[in-house]
């Protein structure tokens, strides 16, 4: 297959707010998403969707929720042939405000994903996993694979040199490093590609060079999800052999896309929406 995901999968459980609340506020919620999540599963299924042979390694429980998720991965296309079911599943609570969010994660059956003897693919995407994963990754992948990572929270200095593609969004790259300009603060860390995903749309991409992406100016509804939508967009430029530029662009449509709905997986496009999407926008390239 082409790629592997590996991460957590949550069932999402999201309330849409006009405010967030104070401490010990109590607001009410006029309307609630519940749908499947974790930032690797979203990944898979956007790849999924775009026509990408993908797979997902991860771990959901025994219960409903756990069902749920091979259900809508299957639905996008998404091999779960590695996925373990053990448990309870995880759960992910999130509070949105426009582009402003607050979120809880109960772990629950992502800590028994199993990353031994995996099939052979071109490319690994790693959403934020335990260093542990990240090690085994690094220790057994083949000379031929290329990887990905989106660490978010769980960011670990010490491996970005072995990693071709680190994507970072531009708030956990300033909390992380204490800088306040985006370039500075990726050119502090020793990657190869550091790609910053910025509020607000499109991306910073810091090599060598430092090539900066522009945001589509589309209004967000939503975010929850949008950084996996650009993963996913950025892996399909790779594979495609796009240049960096245009593997942003990529991205940056695909989140684009993602933010006008609710809810992590809501507006999951295919191919074709994509570069409909591309051509209204006078893209400089076609899918």
């Amino acid at each position: 297959m082409d790629v592997l995901c590996i991460g957590n999968l949550n069932y999402d459980i999201s309330f849409h707010l006009s405010q967030l609340p104070a401490v010990h506020e109590k607001i009410r919620c006029e309307e609630a998403t519940f749908s499947c999540g974790g930032s690797a599963g979203n990944t898979a299924c956007w790849l999924g969707s775009l026509g990408i042979s993908c797979g997902m390694v991860g771990a959901v429980g025994a219960d409903a929720f756990g069902q749920a998720q091979i259900e809508d991965l299957h639905a996008h296309h998404v091999d779960t042939s590695t996925v373990t079911v053990k448990g309870q599943s995880g759960i992910a609570l999130i509070m949105v405000e426009g582009e402003a969010k607050r979120m809880i994660k109960y772990t629950g059956a992502n800590t028994h994903k199993n990353v031994h003897n995996l099939p052979e693919c071109t490319h690994i995407h790693l959403s934020s996993n335990h260093r542990s994963v990240l090690e085994t990754i690094l220790e057994n992948r083949s000379s031929h694979q290329t990887l990905s990572w989106d660490p978010q929270e769980l960011l670990f200095e010490e491996y970005l040199p072995f990693i071709e593609y680190v994507f970072i969004n531009e708030d956990d790259l300033c909390r992380h490093t204490g800088k306040t300009s985006l370039e500075k603060a990726a050119h502090s860390l020793d990657g190869n590609t550091i790609i910053v995903t910025k509020n607000g749309g499109g991306c910073c991409i810091v090599t060598d060079a430092t090539i900066d992406v522009p945001s589509f100016g589309i209004e967000a509804i939503d975010t929850t999800g949008a950084g996996d939508a650009f993963d996913a967009g950025f892996i399909f430029g790779l594979l495609s052999r796009y240049n960096l530029t245009h593997c942003g662009i990529m991205g940056t449509a695909c989140a684009s896309l993602k933010v006008q709905h609710h809810g992590a997986r809501s507006g999951i496009s295919s191919r074709e929406d994509v570069n409909r999407f591309l051509s209204m926008h006078n893209a400089p390239f076609s899918l």
